[in-house]
């Protein structure tokens, strides 16, 4: 039997504008219904101007715009890089083996907090440019201090996450480094509430004690699980002391219910889930909480509606009601780092379409 290839995304700015005009028209939906869309984070090329600039265009009010970190431009422009950057007292020694923490002078982590300062002095650029103020929120993404730990190595070449001390110090950093950052950010976009993503894609492994030793011949301690519940615990208390509101991506529902709990607003992929896998997302969001779904694949496109269709079943088959909608937030689910720039704007824009989608369903029913 013959198979129908996928449809994939349109690669080109033209073919994207063809296929959206007939969905140009404004729709003002009640705020409890309104479904929102953001991005996850890594941005295909390594023109930062252009990226934020195609990023600011696609996510407007209401949506989530953010500051994407371009990979493609070297080591220095990763996630990690970006995270280091940050970091209050420490910085890090790019080495054969990857980062190496230290607390003297650095110049590959001196090189990453000078990228991270351009970035957001071309995101002040682009937003200077906007006609009226920007009232919508701005997202930037970084390393959890416990992937961060387990991403990174001590001066004997073993991993970070391997002393207890190292890795309090480490996130303590983090912490610290949070004030500078959103303050830099705040200049950059003046009024905008600012939402900090916290990748921890080792989380899991941390938890589990899978992490391997710098030789891989061996597995690492698990880390206590009272020590990931404090840590995260503060990582959300410096956040939101700042003003900030904080995400955490990771895989949340292989966690200890402890640990799940920490974590105010996740940032999942529930692709593929049965009803049921869905029930401890439902609770939080009853509870009054919030939520991050990646859900556009950003290589294989699935129609709008039909993603709109197929999250409002499930939203229907949870028993919420539907105006919990706005506590919602569609990403992407993949790396649009592995696209190219107009594809990826293709996908963002996918997704504010479901996003209205899921709104219009919502209004209708």
């Amino acid at each position: 039997m013959h198979r129908a290839a996928p449809a994939l995304y349109l690669p080109t700015d033209a073919e994207m504008l063809a296929i959206r005009k007939d969905s140009e028209t404004p729709i003002t939906f009640e705020k409890h219904l309104t479904v929102r869309a953001s991005g996850l984070g890594s941005w295909a090329g390594e023109n930062i101007f252009d990226a934020v600039t195609r990023i600011r265009g696609e996510l407007g009010e209401p949506h989530i715009s953010y500051l994407p970190d371009l990979p493609g431009r070297g080591y220095r422009a990763s996630l990690l890089a970006r995270t280091i950057a940050v970091l209050e007292g420490l910085s890090a020694d790019a080495t054969a083996s990857g980062w190496r923490i230290t607390s003297g002078f650095a110049a590959e982590g001196s090189s990453a907090r000078s990228l991270l300062e351009s970035d957001i002095n071309v995101l002040a650029d682009v937003v200077g440019r906007e006609s009226g103020l920007s009232v919508s929120p701005l997202k930037i993404g970084l390393l959890g201090p416990l992937s961060l730990a387990a991403s990174t190595y001590l001066t004997n070449g073993e991993r970070l996450i391997s002393d207890p001390g190292a890795r309090t110090d480490l996130a303590q950093s983090l912490m610290a480094g949070l004030d500078h950052l959103t303050r830099q950010l705040r200049q950059a976009v003046p009024g905008a509430p600012l939402v900090i993503q916290f990748d921890e894609p080792l989380l899991t492994p941390v938890a589990a004690g899978t992490i391997p030793t710098s030789s891989g011949y061996r597995t690492l301690r698990s880390v206590p699980r009272h020590e990931l519940v404090a840590t995260l615990n503060e990582l959300h208390g410096a956040t939101a002391a700042l003003e900030a509101q904080p995400l955490v991506r990771t895989d949340l529902l292989a966690l200890d219910p402890e640990v799940q709990r920490v974590i105010a607003t996740p940032v999942v992929d529930m692709t593929g889930s049965k009803t049921a896998d869905w029930e401890p997302l439902a609770a939080r969001l009853e509870a009054g909480g919030g939520l991050y779904l990646e859900t556009a694949d950003p290589i294989t496109r699935t129609a709008s509606g039909d993603l709109a269709r197929s999250l409002w079943k499930t939203w229907r088959d949870l028993g919420l009601h539907k105006a919990l909608l706005n506590q919602m937030i569609l990403t992407e689910r993949g790396d649009l780092a592995t696209t190219d720039p107009a594809r990826a704007t293709t996908v963002l824009g996918h997704l504010t379409d479901t996003a209205r989608a899921l709104s219009e369903i919502a209004q209708e029913a």
